[in-house]
């Protein structure tokens, strides 16, 4: 695959060693900040992977917005840094201008909510192509796209963790329950099955 990583201020933490893992399975990775003028080089991207904060951010996705083709996957890994709380869902779509960049994209939620030394911990602990345990969580709409990130995710050595649509990613924000979790697929069953009163 073809992964670009965009994020504005500099690509650093979970992004520096997700690029880290998806060179070394194999993948092209190319990496576009403030810094970076010439996007044209991307439009082949199969997964476009968005980091930073999302009410900052909109500039910088319209810079790569003509290069992005209407089948690359959409990865949004942003952070509020407002502080709102999950338990305002409203929250999430305030925070979306950078997505009407990217009308047709077929979006994903993941990555953000997993502390950056978990996945540090994986460039230094396994080996290429091998499983770790650690379950990442991801919401999405599109099935097909989903399933493209899942994909990506096994051939790095991630486990994915489908939680459902995208109106649920807000668990997975700041102070969500879902957030700052580094834990196994089992763990992460527990956890969810807990927050829908199954546990």
């Amino acid at each position: 695959m073809h992964v670009t990583m965009v994020g504005e201020g500099g690509l650093t933490g979970a992004l520096t060693a997700l690029t880290a893992l998806a060179v070394r399975a194999g993948h092209a990775v190319s990496s576009i900040d403030d810094f970076v003028k010439n996007v044209t080089s991307n439009g082949l991207s199969d997964i476009l992977i968005v980091t930073g904060d999302p009410a900052a951010i909109a500039s910088l996705i319209r810079r790569v917005s003509s290069s992005v083709g209407v089948d690359t996957v959409v990865v949004d890994a942003t952070t509020r840094l407002t502080g709102d709380r999950y338990e305002d869902p409203d929250a999430v779509a305030s925070d979306s201008a950078w997505m009407a960049e990217l009308p047709n994209a077929r979006l994903v939620r993941a990555f953000a909510s997993v502390p950056t030394d978990a996945f540090g911990l994986l460039t230094v602990q396994s080996e290429p192509g091998e499983a770790t345990e650690l379950a990442i969580p991801m919401a999405g709409d599109d099935a097909a796209a989903k399933g493209v990130v899942a994909e990506f995710m096994r051939q790095i050595g991630l486990e994915p963790f489908d939680l459902g649509p995208l109106t649920v990613s807000y668990i997975m924000e700041p102070g969500g329950p879902l957030w700052g979790l580094a834990v196994d697929e089992i763990d992460m069953r527990e956890c969810v099955g807990w927050l829908s009163g199954d546990g």
